[in-house]
């Protein structure tokens, strides 16, 4: 089976662009029982993900969201954390999210990609399924492959 086969459509995903607002997006996930959404240009060039890891991460001092304080209960700067979550709100997409996103195609077969996401460093529950051409095509989640199978 091939993950063309299983994959979620890209007319049935939900995308934002580089410029749309962090508080617009954040809005769509909640609405949509979301943590993460692909980023697209005008043309549905894969740019990246945007997920509320990203944001969360935005808004925390660096030395914290780096991992380099697992105490954070005397951090100073996190009484400043709402307020900057606040703020993040009003910037666009492009500042915060992800662009190193590993990306599959629609030809991998199943067994790559659930290889990809049930063992290998890669720690997510979605890949991103991307043509030749740089189009986003759609996304495979790990219910994905279990979906495939039962319809089978």
């Amino acid at each position: 089976m091939y993950v063309k086969r299983i994959m979620t459509l890209l007319r049935d995903l939900k995308v934002v662009y580089a410029n749309t607002a962090i508080r617009e997006v954040v809005e769509i996930m909640l609405s949509n029982g979301l943590t993460e959404l692909p980023v697209v240009d005008k043309k549905n060039l894969f740019q990246g993900e945007i997920s509320m890891r990203d944001i969360l991460r935005e808004a925390l001092p660096r030395y914290i969201a780096d991992g380099n304080l697992k105490d954070v209960s005397f951090a100073p700067g996190l009484f400043k954390f709402e307020d900057k979550l606040k703020d993040i709100m009003y910037k666009e997409v492009s500042a915060v999210m992800e662009k190193s996103i590993r990306t599959v195609s629609p030809e991998m077969s199943t067994f790559e990609v659930a290889t990809l996401l049930a063992v290998s460093e890669y720690k997510d529950d979605i890949v991103y399924v991307v043509e030749k051409d740089g189009r986003l095509a759609g996304a495979v989640l790990i219910s994905s492959i279990f979906r495939g199978l039962i319809k089978e």
